[in-house]
């Protein structure tokens, strides 16, 4: 866990295929969503990640992000 806490703070973007999978849902929607979020916590769970994006909250393993 205190190996995740770098990553708090920090702004990251998805991997390519994560991304796609979450924006399809929002784009069935309507709504337009954009590969940067914000890593606000670590999760409970191993290698989870809580990520805020405009008008979103994701749970991400670490492996499925990379820094900006």
């Amino acid at each position: 866990m205190k190996k995740l806490d770098k990553y708090v703070g920090r702004i990251v973007r998805l991997n390519k295929q994560v991304f796609e999978k979450i924006a399809a849902r929002y784009h069935e929607n309507g709504k337009v969503l954009e590969n940067c979020f914000l890593v606000a916590a670590v999760g409970l769970g191993m290698s989870e990640l809580i990520c805020y994006g405009a008008n979103l909250r994701i749970v991400v393993n670490v492996y499925e992000v990379a820094f900006i």
